[in-house]
């Protein structure tokens, strides 16, 4: 946003000092003009490479990071899922390097059994997409390496959506 601003500040002012220079016809003006022009070239170059080489490089790393088994029952409240009538048995979410997933549904989870997932979403969260690649949930990503984990949005009752809780899947291994 900042460099945007100055990038146009820069260019207003380079485009007003080449105008004068032109009318009065003075090489000074025409010169200091183009230097000033570099300064939106420049901040635009900016704003051009952290948005197509730097972003999409550490969402590269962060989705090779978070490849893996993810698991219900290694979360630390089992409360939760006692109270929830998930405790009958451990579920799981399967992340995959070709940006798959597979997952054993949760009833009050937005999750599709099979789909796509990919990083760089709004707030860094996870998007879950299911087979006709419509966007289903996000997943809130926690931690690193070995200790990390996603957190879903879990509604008991989908028409309630102020009782809502969060749901942590923590990664088993990397497989």
């Amino acid at each position: 946003m900042i460099l945007s601003f100055i990038g146009i500040i820069g260019l207003i002012i380079s485009i007003i000092i080449l105008i004068i220079g032109l009318i009065k016809k003075s090489r000074k003006l025409k010169m200091t003009g183009m230097i000033f022009l570099m300064i939106p070239i420049f901040c635009y170059g900016l704003i051009y490479f952290w948005y197509n080489k730097v972003i999409p490089n550490s969402n590269d790393k962060l989705s090779n990071e978070f490849v893996g088994k993810y698991s219900t029952h290694k979360i630390k409240s089992k409360k939760f899922l006692k109270r929830n009538g998930l405790f009958d048995k451990e579920r799981f979410l399967i992340l995959k390097a070709d940006g798959t997933y597979e997952f054993d549904t949760i009833p009050g989870v937005n999750l599709w059994k099979t789909g796509k997932w990919k990083t760089g979403g709004i707030d860094g969260a996870f998007e879950f997409y299911n087979e006709k690649g419509e966007k289903t949930e996000f997943g809130f990503p926690f931690g690193s390496g070995e200790n990390c984990g996603l957190e879903f949005d879990f509604r008991p009752n989908n028409k309630d959506f102020r009782n809502t809780e969060q749901i942590t899947l923590i990664k088993t291994n990397n497989k």
